[in-house]
């Protein structure tokens, strides 16, 4: 048996029988919107083994208690549906998200790095969120950058099979192809039973994704790009009908054009973002992310462009939620001036911007998300939810994040596989070793 030691707390590993009781809580399981109060959650190890009233269910003898005073709320931990953890520093940065309650990510720009950074992860030796990782960026794009045409049906065979021996837990669908090597992708993705997932190919339509299968995407402003080009809502309303009824997923992704969005053309708002005293607190590899400033030397000609594509992301998530079309947090993070972990609950928030309810954005990063996860990539894991036999990964709060979403930004207390990270631990987490 061994311990993980971060920081001076050490946190026993899963080898270890170890059973911790929130008692007295509030839980929101998030399977409807009403809160069950006064109730204890058991876990055992890393699971979630108990939930009842308070008044009724026995707590194991020698369980490590943690109260909720009948006032805070549980609430499941968060998924980021795109993120990139393969930039420098990754290994130190990523307790970014679990600090922010974020405990699952899907990473959608695969390297030896991330695989690596992942079964660290897995084993205990770092702290970070569960990952999940698409393989080496686009198929086809990483195989010819400068003339995708020329990559041939069995060289995207290959690169697939490969990725999947690897041990890459997806494929991103990224750049440009053609309608046949588009759709021998998916063919050969179906049949090597891992998912496809990402951008729709901006040399075609958003209606080709969908014929050819393509379930969830990412990047709202590549439906602008690809099938919404003069921006009629209309023609929104009737898309989103047929997304619908092909079970399709969105990954949003307000939170990276907004801040596309902010700094364009104008350098001199990153250098008032680097100022602040939060910037400042954040891992100094991510503070040379936001120097970089990806978008401040754009030609602010494009400005207009850029402002009118960012307000019509509202009425497309708008209308896609309303037809049914189900809704996931991803922040693209790392990204300058969207900070890894936080920025998945400002994303929450940006839902509430188009329409949803707070439940309706909550679930985004959890119920939705989960059901994602175990649907189309891994079938034996369970999140997004507190119920029994799920993954304790669980955030507790001082009040309904229902009533106001604000609440998420200060946690009480994070657990991560049924490790505990209360609001010291939690500061402890992102003092770094500059």
């Amino acid at each position: 048996m061994y311990a993980l030691v971060v920081n001076g707390q050490t946190y026993k590993t899963k080898e270890q029988e170890n059973i911790k009781a929130f008692v007295n809580v509030n839980v929101l399981t998030m399977r409807d919107s009403i809160p069950k109060m006064s109730q204890t959650v058991i876990i055992k190890n890393d699971r979630i083994v108990a939930i009842g009233n308070s008044k009724n269910i026995k707590v194991p003898d020698g369980a490590k208690l943690i109260d909720g005073n009948h006032t805070k709320y549980l609430i499941p931990g968060l998924t980021d549906t795109h993120v990139h953890v393969g930039h420098k520093g990754s290994e130190e940065w990523i307790r970014s998200y679990v600090n922010n309650g974020v405990t699952t990510v899907l990473n959608l720009g695969g390297s030896k790095k991330v695989l690596k950074l992942k079964e660290r992860i897995k084993k205990q030796k770092i702290i970070g969120p569960d990952i999940y990782t698409a393989g080496r960026g686009g198929v086809v794009r990483e195989l010819n950058r400068s003339n995708y045409k020329t990559v041939s049906l069995d060289k995207i065979e290959e690169r697939i099979m490969e990725d999947k021996e690897k041990g890459y837990d997806f494929i991103k669908i990224y750049g440009q192809m053609t309608i046949s090597q588009f759709e021998h992708m998916m063919k050969i993705a179906k049949r090597e039973g891992i998912h496809a997932m990402g951008h729709i190919p901006r040399n075609l339509t958003a209606d080709d994704a969908l014929r050819i299968g393509q379930k969830s995407m990412a990047h709202t402003e590549e439906f602008i790009y690809t099938q919404f080009t003069e921006f009629d809502e209309q023609e929104v309303i009737d898309f989103a009908t047929k997304a619908a009824a092909a079970n399709v997923w969105l990954i949003a992704n307000i939170i990276a054009y907004e801040k596309i969005e902010l700094t364009w053309g104008k350098p001199q708002v990153m250098d008032s973002i680097l100022r602040l005293p939060q910037t400042k607190r954040l891992h100094p590899k991510i503070q040379k992310i936001y120097k970089a400033d990806w978008y401040g030397s754009r030609d602010i000609s494009g400005r207009s462009y850029v402002e009118k594509v960012y307000k019509f992301y509202f009425p497309i998530v708008k209308h896609f939620h309303k037809a049914g079309v189900k809704m996931l947090v991803g922040t693209d993070t790392a990204f300058p001036a969207a900070a890894p972990g936080e920025s998945a609950i400002n994303e929450i928030k940006n839902f509430t911007k188009a329409g949803l309810s707070n439940y309706e954005a909550l679930k985004a990063a959890t119920v939705n998300a989960g059901v994602y996860i175990n649907k189309f990539i891994d079938n034996s894991y369970f999140v997004g939810k507190i119920q029994q036999n799920y993954t304790a990964h669980i955030i507790l709060l001082s009040s309904n994040p229902l009533n106001n979403l604000e609440v998420l930004n200060k946690p009480e207390g994070v657990m991560l596989r049924g490790h505990w990270f209360d609001p010291t631990g939690l500061k402890e987490m992102i003092q770094w070793n500059n």
